[in-house]
């Protein structure tokens, strides 16, 4: 197996195991009691809004970043170029 299908299987492995856990995190942790042993494997019910929360501002200032950084190099570019027509 190549090895860019082994790492998207493992990504896709990765994703599909955070979706169980979230969604039953969410879904179905509020229907179990709190004495029982299933609610030792997942974190505080606050955090189920926190984290994503979290997340999806990491995403923004990533791709924010990653935007900024390609304009700043387009820029460069177009002034390298300009500056070799001056000349």
């Amino acid at each position: 197996m190549p090895c860019d299908k082994l790492i998207g299987l493992g990504m896709l492995a990765v994703a599909t195991l955070v979706f169980v856990y979230y969604t039953s995190w969410v879904f179905l942790l509020p229907f179990v009691g709190d004495d029982s042993v299933i609610n030792q494997f997942f974190l505080p019910r606050d955090y189920a809004i926190k984290l994503p929360f979290l997340l999806l501002l990491l995403a923004v200032l990533a791709v924010g970043s990653f935007i900024g950084y390609v304009l700043t190099k387009n820029a460069e570019k177009e002034r390298a170029k300009k500056s070799k027509k001056t000349e």
